[in-house]
C-alpha cells in the first residue's frame, strides 16, 4: 500500500506540472469540460468514501480480527 500512495503521489505532483500530452493539446473550450468532468468525478469518489465508512461502522467487518 506504502508503494501504491508514494507512486499516486509522484504521479500526481509529476502531471500537474509537467502536464501530459493529452492534457497539453486541448483546447480552452476543452480543458473547460475536462475540469468540470473531474469535479464530478471527485464528487462520486468522495460519496463512495462516505457510504464506506458508514458501512464498515455499521457492519464492523473486522471486529473477529482482535
Amino acid at each position: 500500500m506504502s508503494i501504491y500512495v508514494i507512486a499516486s503521489i509522484y504521479y500526481m505532483v509529476r502531471t500537474r506540472y509537467i502536464g501530459t500530452p493529452f492534457k497539453n493539446s486541448l483546447t480552452k473550450e476543452q480543458l473547460k469540460i475536462k475540469k468540470e468532468s473531474a469535479k464530478i468525478r471527485s464528487n462520486i469518489f468522495y460519496q463512495g468514501i462516505g457510504i464506506s465508512f458508514v458501512a464498515l461502522l455499521f457492519f464492523q467487518p473486522f471486529s473477529k480480527c482482535n
